[in-house]
């Protein structure tokens, strides 16, 4: 692996959280969430940013030598506590007044952490073939997002449908992706990689968007 390839990888995945923090912030203003709430959030993330950045590229607290499978239980477990967190703070409540269609709009916006995974493969920083699995979710779930937010906004008979299909799509691309690094590919990656700081923050805020717009889903069906 070439070391300049990986570092303009590094700064792109960078670049892909720094852009999901800024769209979660507009998706708070959106809700209505307090200039508090706001700032709060956006500190926190900007240091578990700098934490994660510095945790991976120093190969500091995780064990060099961890398995795949112990990795995996330690990536479900830290997203379960952070979005039961989420769950139980302020977040709740100002996701709740966001309209659907803004929702699916952030979704879209895995097409930029598509693109950062093809380039991965191109430049070998990560198989080529995983790659291409990677992107082509990705793309997918971004795609299928956009199609939502228009149903919505259009008011379409078949908005629900959609909704339902790019949240199902969605979710399946983050477990899929997640669990071939710790399981599949893990050799290859391991532990300290640079596409662990999407699925430390990134990927996270993904499966937050998506329990709000499946809660949301359910309520107006009954």
């Amino acid at each position: 692996m070439d070391a300049s390839n990986y570092l303009a990888t590094t700064y792109w995945v960078i670049g892909v959280n720094t852009v999901f923090l800024f769209a979660t912030l507009w998706l708070l203003k959106i809700g209505r969430a307090t200039q508090t709430l706001k700032w709060i959030f956006g500190l926190i993330s900007i240091a578990w940013m700098i934490f994660i950045h510095t945790v991976f590229s120093n190969k500091l607290l995780i064990p060099i030598d961890i398995s795949g499978g112990s990795f995996y239980v330690l990536t479900l477990s830290s997203a379960a506590i952070v979005l039961t967190v989420f769950y139980f703070s302020p977040l709740k409540k100002a996701f709740e007044n966001i309209p659907q269609e803004y929702i699916q709009i952030v979704q879209g916006l895995r097409v930029f952490v598509a693109c950062g995974f093809l380039m991965e493969g191109v430049l070998q920083v990560i198989p080529a073939w995983f790659s291409i699995i990677d992107g082509f979710l990705h793309v997918s779930s971004g795609f299928l997002a956009l199609l939502a937010s228009i149903g919505v906004v259009k008011n379409q008979s078949s908005k629900n449908q959609l909704l339902w299909l790019a949240n199902i799509v969605g979710v399946l691309d983050i477990v899929i992706i997640v669990t071939s690094i710790s399981l599949v590919v893990w050799k290859d990656l391991g532990a300290f990689h640079n596409m662990q700081y999407v699925v430390f923050y990134t990927g996270v805020l993904l499966l937050w968007f998506h329990f709000v717009s499946i809660s949301k889903l359910i309520k107006s069906n009954k």
